[in-house]
This record gives structure tokens, sequence and C-alpha cells, in this order.
């Protein structure tokens, strides 16, 4: 087995794709994201960039050549490129992450909050993307959270009566499946209303303590029928509560209804 990278390695990668950004004459800006641009979380934190093109028509001409320079270098253990995001993800031999986005400088937008110039040619992408914020977390959280109380509010009661009807037929792993449907449908409107990155709880550490008990009572513990009924009530009531101000297909009292036919 090699040896998985230390923060010396991930200094001189990080130096090595600045050094390969600026040797590309399409290349206007390098952006370091995540926490990387603030400190970074830990010795085991990965590499995110945003690379600024001159233009969109550069884009596969760059991607593909940060990808031939990045893999003459490296021991790439894994790549993957969307074309539709614009995304590049590596993982080298020593396990090192390193994620590239890229974009057209003119329009240079933070998608996430932490954000550090590494250079600029054109003097302007910093200015761009501080202004940005504030409409991107609008765009971002704001139509995330329409579309997603949208979906929970016409979904979640219906995956909770699935949730009942398995815990008393005794099928404790199917109501399992439909608690943590329902329990993660409950994060993504959390990491709306607190403008998080819900997707696998990846910011849910930065919620009030409070907020965290709650969705840690949501969590099946066991396949104890007593314990499962717990969860199936406490999920309802927290979802009822965070869709109070929005009508609901099945009311919390004919739902909570349901579950008592069982008892």
């Amino acid at each position: 087995m090699g040896d998985v990278f230390s923060v010396k390695d991930r200094q001189n990668t990080f130096d090595d794709i600045v050094s390969v950004a600026k040797e590309c004459d399409k290349i206007i800006s390098l952006v370091q994201i995540g926490s990387g641009a603030v400190g970074y979380h830990d010795e085991k934190s990965d590499l995110d960039f945003v690379v600024a093109l001159d233009s969109g028509d550069s884009m596969p001409e760059v991607m593909d050549f940060m990808h031939q320079r990045i893999s003459d270098k490296y021991d790439v253990l894994w790549f993957k490129q969307d074309e539709s995001r614009h995304i590049q993800v590596y993982v080298l031999k020593n396990l090192l992450e390193i994620d590239i986005g890229y974009g057209g400088y003119l329009n240079a937008a933070a998608l996430k909050p932490n954000f550090k110039v590494i250079y600029d040619k054109s003097g302007t992408v910093e200015a761009k993307m501080t202004g940005s914020r504030e409409f991107i977390d609008d765009r971002i959280f704001g139509d995330k959270l329409k579309k997603d109380i949208e979906s929970v509010r016409d979904t979640f009661w219906f995956h909770l009566m699935h949730a009942a009807v398995a815990v008393n037929r005794g099928n404790f792993l199917r109501a399992i499946g439909e608690l943590e449907f329902v329990r993660n449908q409950y994060i993504d409107l959390l990491g709306d209303c607190y403008r998080l990155e819900s997707r696998y709880n990846h910011d849910m550490d930065n919620l009030p303590e409070e907020v965290k008990d709650k969705i840690r009572s949501t969590y099946v513990v066991s396949e104890n029928p007593q314990d499962m009924w717990k969860n199936i009530y406490n999920l309802t009531h927290l979802l009822y509560k965070e869709l109070e101000d929005y009508e609901v297909p099945v009311s919390q009292e004919l739902l909570l209804g349901y579950y008592n036919s069982f008892k």
C-alpha cells in the first residue's frame, strides 16, 4: 500500500496546480475554494479550485490541457470529467483529491462562501465573486427551498404511511428505508433554510446545536417496533412543524389517526 498524502504533499500539489495554470494563456485567473481558502479543515482536506477562462469557447482546450499536465505529473488513481457541469475530479495515488471547476472570467461567481483568488490577470475576478454572493445564495438556496418544499409536502406523509405499514408487518428493513428517505427530506429543508449544503450531510455540522439535536433524534437506532414507532412519530411532528406555513395534502391529524389504527 502506498503512502497517504501529507500536508507537505498537498502544498506541493497546490503549488504545481498554480504553476501549471499560469502556463496557459487562456486561463485568466485561478481561485481556491472550500476550506483551503480559509486554512483547511485539517490535514486530510482536499484541494478545490475554479479556473477562470478568457471565454467559454476555450473550455474544452483548457480542460484537456489541465488533465494532460496533471496526469503527466502525477499517478492519477481515478479521474472523472463532468462536461455538463464543467468539473474535473482527480484522486491521486496518495488519495489526495483535486476538484477543478471551469468557467469564463466575465461570469465569475462564488458558488460557495469561501474563496481565495490565487492570481488574476484581469483584476476583476475577486470583485465579481464577492458581488455575486447574495444573488447566488438566493438562487441556489431560495429556489432549491421552493422545489424541496413542493416535493417534500407531496411525498413525506406517503413514505411515513409505508413505514407504519412495514413496522406493523414486521418488515423492519423496509421501514428503515422509508424512514431514511423522509429523514433526508427533512435534512434537505434544514439545509435550504440555513443556506448549507445538505447532500451527504456535508455542511450540517454548521447548524445550531439545537437543530443538530433534532436531526440526531431522527436516526433509526434499532429494529425494536417501539423504537421505530417513536421514530415515525418524531419525524411526523418535525416535518409538519417545518411545513406549517404550507398546505400538505394529508393533515397531521389524519396521519396520526392512521398510525393509531394499527394499535
